[in-house]
């Protein structure tokens, strides 16, 4: 395959003007897995975390009534803090349901929860800047001295925090007004709901690949997110495209991992599926990036 022959010259731009399918971006993804398979170890260890260790979910308020932020607080009370609400996790996991987690989780006050979900968040950020380095490693062959993948981790793990207080300072304020919104005019709800999937969905395609940028690219945060805007903007198609496919895989076998791993004696083999699958998607994304940069047009 070209994408694993180490070329140069004019050989190599030739080859690279070829055109990429989606199932080569996949077919290097499951390569990389099966040249190096201790990158499992990510997500196998999380997932072995998520199944065997407690849940940690929100106390319920004492004044609990049914206005629409109760409502809220109410869901919150049934979410895993370590799974829905850690928002920087790149490594694929199998999270369990509430009621397959052993012991019973422990439900904290809001102060408490919210240091948790900082805390779970800061170590799921280091542990993926350093997965994501592990992959491009990987996928470039590179041999590199351990100073320099941590030097690199902290860098990855320090722009990607950028990033994502950037999107927060953006998102925080919108979702302020829909909640305000819905608490004043409660027959918006709908409405608000499928904008905010709208929203979701746009952000996944136009700035999804940040990460897969400052992995790559080493580039600084506003210009990764500018990056993933204008590789959005002339790559839409086989962006959607991609993605789609890639959910797909990923959302379909994680149905059947969750409920293996109900069943006696298969907890483990779910898991290390699960790794598999979604590892390779990981790395097929960084795969998909690193063709399309190449062919992408001067902004």
């Amino acid at each position: 395959m070209w994408y694993n022959k180490a070329e140069s010259g004019e050989r190599m731009s030739t080859r690279m003007r070829q055109t990429l399918h989606i199932t080569d971006a996949l077919a290097v993804g499951y390569t990389v897995i099966h040249r190096q398979p201790f990158i499992l170890l990510f997500s196998i260890g999380l997932s072995v975390y998520l199944w065997l260790g407690s849940a940690i979910t929100l106390a319920m308020p004492f004044s609990y009534n049914q206005s629409v932020a109760a409502q809220w607080i109410g869901t919150l009370h049934a979410v895993d803090a370590r799974t829905l609400l850690v928002v920087t996790n790149s490594i694929p996991i199998l999270a369990p349901g509430l009621d397959a987690v052993v012991p019973p989780p422990p439900a904290l006050p809001v102060m408490e929860f919210a240091g948790v979900v900082m805390i779970l968040n800061v170590i799921t950020l280091a542990l993926s800047s350093w997965f994501l380095v592990s992959l491009r490693q990987i996928i470039l062959r590179e041999r590199l001295p351990w100073q320099t993948v941590l030097r690199r981790t902290l860098n990855v793990a320090l722009r990607l925090s950028i990033v994502f207080v950037l999107i927060g300072c953006v998102i925080a304020p919108i979702g302020g007004l829909s909640l305000l919104t819905m608490l004043l005019m409660p027959a918006t709800t709908t409405l608000i709901y499928y904008g905010w999937i709208v929203l979701v969905i746009a952000g996944l395609i136009g700035f999804g690949f940040t990460p897969e940028i400052i992995t790559l690219s080493d580039e600084r945060p506003l210009q990764a997110l500018y990056q993933s805007w204008q590789f959005a903007r002339q790559r839409w198609l086989a962006i959607t495209t991609f993605l789609a496919i890639c959910t797909v895989i990923e959302v379909g076998f994680a149905q059947l991992w969750r409920s293996l791993a109900t069943q006696p004696g298969w907890l483990a083999p779910a898991i290390i599926g699960n790794a598999c699958i979604g590892s390779g998607i990981r790395a097929a994304r960084l795969q998909f990036y690193r063709y399309h940069a190449a062919t992408l047009l001067p902004a």
